[in-house]
């Protein structure tokens, strides 16, 4: 093993450690200060961002394949590999950055709460996991760090247990997660049944591998569909959209960390990493440059009817991410990781400094004799009156987004398992069928 791939494996390897340390204390139920995750992190940051940088400093590309995690003598194996490029290092680097400075804040936003060392905790797994999706080179691996960053996620909307709309919203979020991640699973078992590899770097070649396997060089483009598809979800793109103002319940960190910067940035990641699978196919391409610019004027009419700061942060995020997935539809590489940096390091400090900014904002003295407002956008006046007043009202309602999955897709769904599940139950017990059970 070279010296590059001994530094990349003891940064993969050092938040696992740290996890499990910090994961075993708590489960023993010891008394553990506030102290200890704190300063636990910010060491733990501080020595990965010197190997981090060192990797990226020496721009060399690494190889890394670990042991198999599955292996099925004489017919397959599932190794465990990583790739690491100077331009996803720094995209990691970014990530630790934000993550002490949040720790910093959090130290003293979170004092004595109730749930301090599960937040903790939580930021701990995030600190694990997004290296494993930035840095997999394969499907599965990846799939392991998506999945972690999905559940930490939903259980940090869900801080607040005390509040009563927390579940409900939390369950908004893992909702749209588990219906896109279905695509992701799709994907792996397309990738392993149709070309036998999962590897990202022999994926994004899809000519050769339509050469190696004539016979299933049709599901490649069913593999890459379901990949933008899994992507849609963390990246709040239409039609799952209206669930990232509901995920402002958690706390203001991870706000930050989750919706304004890093969590809904990985689905152009997604994206990035296929980028050579996607593109190659034209009807695809398409595909993503008119999601992202749907998303994108959603994203904008609705942030403008917004009243509260984290809403409209919000979706202004959306909106920066979708500019994302149009800069990945058009080829652009490294435009989209220098994106994905900029609007992270800006969402986090708006989202950081809203809560003053809301207080500022009450103690201008200009407030209470009326403030002028932006003019809306020059579109937006050409417009005829009757015209702007009702997508003034769409945008407030959000397109009836909410109301479509409430209506069209949740409440049919339940309604058609509870007839199944009682004619299941009928047939179970042995009943006979009366006139108008049925129906």
């Amino acid at each position: 093993m070279t010296t590059n791939e001994c530094v990349l494996s003891v940064a993969l390897a050092l938040p696992l450690i740290w996890l499990a340390a910090y994961g075993l204390m708590l489960a023993l139920r010891l008394r553990v200060k506030e102290s200890i995750p704190v300063y636990g992190l910010k060491i733990l940051t501080g020595i990965l961002m010197p190997l981090y940088g060192f990797l990226v400093i020496n721009g060399q590309e690494i190889n890394l394949t670990l042991k198999n995690w599955m292996y099925i003598p004489g017919e397959y194996e599932f190794p465990l590999e990583y790739f690491f490029n100077p331009a996803m290092g720094i995209v990691a680097l970014a990530m630790l950055l934000l993550v002490m400075v949040l720790v910093k804040y959090s130290e003293s936003y979170l004092h004595k709460e109730i749930g301090f060392h599960r937040f903790f905790f939580l930021f701990s797994v995030f600190l694990y996991a997004f290296p494993l999706v930035v840095f997999a080179d394969n499907i599965d691996v990846l799939f392991i760090g998506w999945e972690l960053i999905g559940i930490t996620s939903v259980l940090l909307i869900n801080f607040y247990e005390h509040r009563p709309h927390t579940a409900q919203n939390a369950w908004w979020a893992i909702s749209f997660y588990r219906a896109c991640d279905i695509g992701l699973l799709a994907a792996t078992a397309l990738a392993h049944y149709a070309v036998h590899t999962t590897n990202i770097q022999l994926l994004n070649n899809p000519a050769q591998l339509m050469l190696e396997h004539p016979g299933h060089a049709g599901w490649l483009g069913v593999t890459a569909f379901c990949l933008f598809f899994a992507s849609l979800a963390k990246a709040a793109q239409l039609p799952f959209t209206s669930w990232i103002a509901r995920a402002m319940e958690g706390p203001t960190p991870s706000s930050a960390l989750y919706y304004g910067a890093l969590s809904i940035g990985l689905g152009p990641v997604l994206l990035l990493k296929f980028q050579g699978l996607l593109l190659h196919f034209w009807w695809l391409r398409a595909l993503i440059i008119a999601v992202g610019a749907l998303t994108c004027m959603y994203a904008f009419l609705v942030a403008k009817t917004r009243s509260d700061a984290k809403s409209i942060l919000a979706f202004s995020a959306v909106l920066e991410v979708s500019m994302m997935v149009i800069e990945v539809g058009l080829g652009f590489y490294k435009l989209v990781l220098f994106h994905f940096v900029a609007n992270a390091f800006l969402r986090v400090f708006q989202f950081l400094r809203s809560m003053n900014a809301i207080h500022d904002f009450y103690d201008n003295p200009l407030f209470y004799k009326g403030a002028p407002h932006r003019p809306p956008p020059l579109f937006f006046k050409l417009l005829p009156r009757a015209t702007q007043r009702r997508l003034y009202y769409l945008a407030m309602n959000g397109f009836g987004l909410d109301w479509f999955w409430l209506n069209i897709v949740a409440r049919p769904w339940m309604a058609f398992f509870t007839w199944i599940n009682k004619l299941e139950n009928r047939w179970a017990l042995g009943e006979r069928k009366r006139p108008g059970d049925w129906q």
